[in-house]
């Protein structure tokens, strides 16, 4: 454990977050934490280059850029080094920091090396949100000095610029009160199809003919997104360069429809009436990547809750049926109606 007195005079902080979106956005309260606890501090916070535009909204980050901190770690001069997820490149710059106190999960032979205040999580178990297992890391820090912060999520800036593209496409359409359904997933978790997607679109069509449907995806989705709109009606894409951009959209909606994934987060982090789909499958489940802070607007539709899967490394179910779309389709209809 720190000593508390040396703890509370530290100058350069630096926080790793090497993974993707949604793992980033869980991290934001631990990383907000760490600021309210060292205000004096500078925080340099260590992301994937495409997680860049995430995290340089917020105030309390000080330099956000891989390419640089890699180049220059050493000249940080870092007191601590916290590591949020860990693997061996995370291992060798938290080494390279020379920060004389690196905080970070112990798991891998290497970890109980390298970070000399290192807590063992098992994370694999599941028993909390991920969010709670980074907030754990900072707490390792100073529990005193934890103890007296207020946790807090704070919300993610797409800008000015992403406001604006979002308002322009809405308006051209006319569209207002809409459900927004993000169903690509990258693979990254267990999801529907997109013909399941598609059915469940039309059952929302026919229980409300008049309720617009926002389709949001990247540009490498976006064959699959029109593909959805023809076989639907009042379905409109939006096809965005950059995650803020459907960050801007998301906002705007009324209910936010999507797998275990970044948009969701970003759904969870802004505090939108959610639907989301996920795999009872522990490492995957809500329990563990659950929409942090954001649960009493979120309804989890589980398809495997009753018969668990042989095979999770397959990424769309193998058990969709009638049952599964129309409870997707109701939780969608409960959220429009408050």
């Amino acid at each position: 454990m720190f000593v508390a007195q040396i703890t509370r005079k530290v100058k350069n902080i630096i926080i790793s977050r090497t993974d993707k979106i949604g793992d980033l956005v869980l991290s934001v309260p631990a990383i907000s934490t760490v600021k309210k606890m060292y205000p004096e501090a500078k925080l340099y916070v260590l992301v994937r280059k495409y997680n860049m535009e995430v995290v340089k909204g917020f105030t309390f980050i000080d330099d956000y850029s891989k390419k640089e901190l890699y180049k220059k770690i050493k000249q940080i001069k870092a007191d601590i080094f916290i590591a949020l997820y860990s693997d061996n490149t995370v291992l060798k710059l938290a080494w390279k920091s020379g920060a004389k106190y690196r905080v970070g999960p112990l798991s891998k032979p290497l970890s109980f090396f390298v970070y000399n205040y290192g807590i063992k999580q098992k994370r694999s178990e599941s028993i909390k949100n991920e969010a709670e297992y980074n907030l754990d890391l900072v707490k390792h820090l100073d529990e005193e000095l934890f103890n007296k912060q207020k946790i807090t999520i704070d919300k993610l800036q797409y800008g000015r610029t992403n406001h604006n593209k979002a308002l322009s496409f809405l308006n051209e359409h006319n569209i207002y009160n809409y459900v927004l359904i993000h169903p690509f997933s990258g693979g990254s978790t267990k999801n529907f199809t997109v013909d399941e997607y598609i059915k469940v679109i039309k059952g929302l069509n026919y229980a409300n003919p008049n309720l617009q449907i926002v389709i949001t995806s990247s540009m490498d989705d976006k064959a699959e997104a029109e593909r959805i709109a023809k076989e639907c009606s009042n379905v409109f894409v939006y096809s965005a360069s950059s995650i803020l951009e459907i960050a801007a959209v998301i906002d705007k909606c009324k209910v936010y429809v999507g797998a275990g994934t970044g948009p969701s987060h970003i759904a969870g982090n802004l505090c939108k009436m959610a639907v989301c789909i996920y795999p009872k499958y522990k490492v995957l489940s809500p329990s563990r990547w659950g929409l942090y802070g954001n649960e009493e607007r979120t309804t989890y539709i589980i398809p495997d809750n009753e018969k668990a899967e042989k095979d999770y490394k397959d990424r769309t179910f193998d058990n969709i049926d009638d049952n599964i779309i129309n409870e997707t389709v109701n939780a969608v209809l409960d959220k429009l109606n408050g």
